[in-house]
């Protein structure tokens, strides 16, 4: 009983060994970077990225135009698109704060027709996100 015990958990632990060496694990990179509309940097909204794969991000713009994803994303080529701010959370029986002033061409607020890609490479990737 002893040695079927010992080939099963050395059958075990090369199966492990080859499925976790496999091309299973996909590349990935970090985003981070300035978007801009005609040259101008976004002051505020969210920018949406999705790829062919399905992979997809969110991140807020921030007041001067820089966006950071604090997560991987798969390498490849992305379509960027634009979403306005979304309301910051009060308390109840407060007043909402204004939203930031959010004034975009309608074709950046989808991705078939921003017209805006960014391509992730393996790595840290500092880009500028156009939309023009």
């Amino acid at each position: 009983m002893y040695w079927f015990r010992t080939i099963s958990v050395g059958w075990l632990a090369a199966f492990l060994f080859v499925m976790g060496c496999g091309p299973g694990e996909k590349e990935t990179g970090l985003l981070s970077g300035k978007v801009t509309l005609h040259d101008a940097p976004v002051q505020s909204g969210a920018l949406n990225l999705i790829s062919k794969s399905g992979a997809a991000a969110l991140t807020n713009i921030n007041a001067d135009g820089t966006f950071k994803i604090e997560a991987p994303l798969e390498v490849g080529d992305y379509t960027a698109y634009l979403s306005p701010p979304t309301p910051e959370p009060h308390a109840p029986g407060t007043k909402a704060p204004a939203l930031k002033k959010f004034e975009v061409p309608a074709k950046f607020l989808a991705p078939t027709t921003s017209g805006a890609t960014v391509t992730v490479k393996t790595g840290e990737n500092s880009v500028t996100i156009k939309f023009e």
